[in-house]
């Protein structure tokens, strides 16, 4: 199975803005299951469209808390087992795929029925057990790793669209973007977390989604070019005024396509990912800033699924790099 170092994949799309115990047996440590811990509940039926009924409809998930709390403690278990360094145990990655699995049972649930608490929560848990594990073990099986963060990213979606749902007043003023590339996985969300690079805590001021190398990559929304070029840490980087006073930036890119000055319409080729800058991997780095604040990108674009129109990627002799 194909492996890859842990801590870089945390943040195998990491940036310079701001972001981790000796050896029992599987069988010892799943000797007595508890398969009502893990088991998956059926999703419920969608909610009333009465916005009034949809507030009072979420109610905390018990088998969601006690599934988090036992995952986290078979991941301690198995730290323990293990020396610092040494190889995560077939049970911790079992651990993490049942874990995953009732995520995917969690999350298909309606917004209107998901409880901000349970997403915060599932959020908090799984980000510092892949930390911790990150810390103890060399490596972590490829695929593994990948829907680990793909669930982490899909919570943090989850949790802007309930800050939508739930306080419209303080969301009601942010333009409505489109993503940059498709299709969308959330690789590093917004705020506070381990820098795999610098190897300290940083506020990382955007969200990273995984690409190819070449991968085009698109304006969120219509827009006037503001710079185009390389900027330090960011590598090859677009910036992008907006009506409102409203900035978008892209980051790490392999190519430039567009000039400062030049006017764009949404889903307009400005550059190709890859991975110039401080970065740990192929990505793209996207930002939303007004006044000189940066803001969670999140709360401003829709789900995953959405589609946009698209414009053809043409490429500048003159601007690549």
């Amino acid at each position: 199975m194909r492996r890859l170092p842990l801590l870089a994949f945390v943040s195998v799309c990491a940036c310079s803005g701001s972001r981790a115990e000796q050896k029992m047996s599987f069988e010892e440590l799943y000797s007595e299951p508890e398969p009502s811990t893990y088991r998956a509940a059926a999703a419920p039926e969608h909610a009333p469209a009465n916005p009034a009924l949809r507030r009072a409809a979420p109610e905390p998930s018990a088998e969601l808390q006690s599934a988090l709390s036992t995952f986290a403690e078979r991941s301690r278990s198995f730290r323990r087992q293990v020396a610092r360094g040494g190889t995560m145990p077939a049970g911790q990655a079992e651990n993490w795929e049942l874990m995953n699995g009732l995520l995917d049972a969690f999350l298909s649930r309606a917004v209107e029925r998901t409880d901000a608490r349970d997403v915060s929560r599932a959020r908090t848990v799984l980000e510092a057990e892949l930390e911790l594990d990150g810390r103890t073990y060399g490596d972590m099986p490829g695929a593994l790793a990948e829907g680990v963060v793909l669930r982490v990213g899909r919570l943090a979606v989850r949790m802007a669209e309930l800050r939508r749902l739930e306080h419209p007043e303080d969301v009601g003023g942010l333009p409505r973007l489109s993503w940059p590339v498709e299709p969308v996985t959330i690789t590093s969300v917004f705020g506070q977390r381990w820098h795999p690079i610098m190897g300290e805590l940083r506020r990382h001021l955007g969200v990273d989604l995984a690409a190819k190398q070449g991968q085009v990559v698109y304006t969120a929304a219509k827009g006037v070019v503001l710079r185009a070029g390389w900027n330090g840490d960011h590598g090859l980087q677009v910036e992008v005024q907006h009506d409102g006073r409203w900035l978008t930036r892209y980051s790490h890119l392999s190519r430039v396509l567009v000039e400062p000055g030049e006017v764009l319409d949404l889903g307009h080729a400005v550059g190709l990912a890859g991975e110039t800058g401080l970065a740990t991997g192929v990505h793209v780095h996207f930002e939303l800033w007004r006044d000189g604040q940066a803001l969670d990108p999140l709360d401003a674009l829709p789900d995953e699924d959405a589609q946009r129109p698209r414009g053809p990627p043409v490429a500048r002799s003159d601007t690549g790099s």
